[in-house]
Formats: C-alpha cells, sequence, structure tokens
C-alpha cells in the first residue's frame, strides 16, 4: 500500500528542504573543496592515466660474451698509481 502525504507534512518536507539550502549556500565552497580532496584521494590522478599496451611481452635476452678491452696503461707499473 501507498501512503499518501497529507499537506500539512508536505508543507513542513518544502520548508525543510528551504532551509537547509540556505544554510548549505553559506557552506557551498567549503563542502566542494573538501568533496574534491576526498575524490582526488579515491581515484588519484595516477590511475587516470590508460595503461600502456604498445609494449609487449619480452623476449629472452642473449647473453654477451665477456670482452676484455685493452687500455692505454703502463703495463710495468699496474700496483701503483701515477699520481698520489
Amino acid at each position: 500500500m501507498r501512503r499518501k502525504f497529507s499537506p500539512i507534512e508536505v508543507a513542513i518536507a518544502i520548508l525543510i528542504a528551504i532551509g537547509l539550502l540556505v544554510s548549505l549556500r553559506t557552506l557551498f565552497i567549503p563542502i566542494l573543496v573538501l568533496g574534491i580532496i576526498f575524490l582526488l584521494y579515491k581515484f588519484p590522478p595516477s590511475r587516470w592515466k590508460k595503461n600502456s599496451t604498445g609494449r609487449g611481452p619480452k623476449g629472452k635476452r642473449k647473453n654477451a660474451k665477456f670482452r676484455v678491452i685493452n687500455g692505454s696503461k703502463d703495463s710495468d707499473s699496474d700496483d701503483l698509481p701515477k699520481y698520489h
């Protein structure tokens, strides 16, 4: 069964709604700022970026053989530094 509201209840509900709208108008900006901060906390901007699907799974890398590159250092003074 559906309950019908009496005209007095409707008038009271309208007055309550008007009173809430008037009182919330002064608090509109702080509520808006806190709402934005809360939304940014729950959904940070880093989650907005789409994942890049261009990179596929990496294949196995070939291990290069170890090579020694001969330098131009004097061979007679290997242990002692030139300048100390």
